[in-house]
């Protein structure tokens, strides 16, 4: 169908870690690596004639300059979009995948540190199809009927001790240890679908029902990503929180900000 897509993007700090290290792809637009998250939602529509992307990338907490990590995977994300064919949109995500993976890799090898790594969530809508691609644990949702269905998979161990479950899979992988396998899928949409790719800031703090009660209750993208934000800040806020909202409509409808 010929459609727009309405989109918000919103990166906070949160209210216990001192620097941020989410960041995230919204059509060329993303953060510098030393950064304190959004001061303002960042709104807009496209259309299919675009082949519309988001993504975010989590550096990963409790290793050196995950901040950096996760700004490299969105610099090398926007290189190759902007210069890499898109007409096989599964292949350009595997491609894009071992590229933010090896720069990440090379940069540790400069900087002569141990380890650095980034979690990734991608979204991009084809002419038919949306496809998904993740490495790690931040999530995407979609949002079809009221009904709030998680669409990434995680990429962690199962723990049954108490906090974080290591992740098995991260961008900042060298070969020689391990080879990266992104999950990659693909679904059909539809007219008011709505999609959420979000860092675990948020998911950690608020539960699957909880998201899907406020996403059923505000048809605004740019409304109910805030009220998210504001819940998770309210449940403690203890890590970056980033989120992307983007609502599907047939060109015939009018965008209300």
């Amino acid at each position: 169908m010929n459609y727009c897509i309405q989109y918000v993007v919103l990166c906070d700090k949160g209210l216990i870690r001192q620097e941020n290290q989410d960041n995230f792809w919204c059509m060329g637009e993303f953060l510098e690596s030393e950064n304190n998250g959004l001061t303002e939602p960042i709104n807009g529509m496209m259309n299919k004639k675009t082949i519309p992307a988001f993504a975010i990338f989590d550096g990963m907490g409790g290793i050196p300059q995950g901040d950096v990590a996760a700004h490299i995977a969105a610099r090398n994300f926007d290189i190759a979009y902007k210069n890499s064919p898109k007409d096989d949109i599964k292949q350009f995500l595997l491609d894009v995948s071992e590229k933010m993976n090896e720069a990440i890799c090379e940069h540790v090898k400069k900087q002569q540190i141990q380890r650095s790594g980034s979690t990734a969530a991608i979204l991009m809508f084809g002419k038919k199809d949306i496809y998904i691609c993740n490495i790690g644990d931040s999530r995407i949702y979609q949002f079809s009927d009221n009904v709030l269905t998680q669409i990434s998979h995680d990429h962690s161990e199962n723990s049954i001790t108490e906090g974080k479950s290591p992740l098995t899979q991260n961008l900042g992988i060298p070969k020689t240890e391990f080879v990266i396998e992104p999950y990659i899928a693909k679904g059909l949409y539809e007219d008011g679908d709505k999609y959420l790719i979000c860092s675990d800031g948020l998911t950690d703090m608020i539960t699957d029902e909880k998201i899907a009660k406020i996403m059923t209750e505000n048809n605004c993208v740019t409304k109910c990503a805030e009220i998210l934000l504001q819940q998770a800040l309210e449940a403690g806020g203890y890590d970056n929180i980033t989120l992307i909202i983007c609502e599907i409509y047939r060109q015939r409808r009018i965008f209300h900000f």
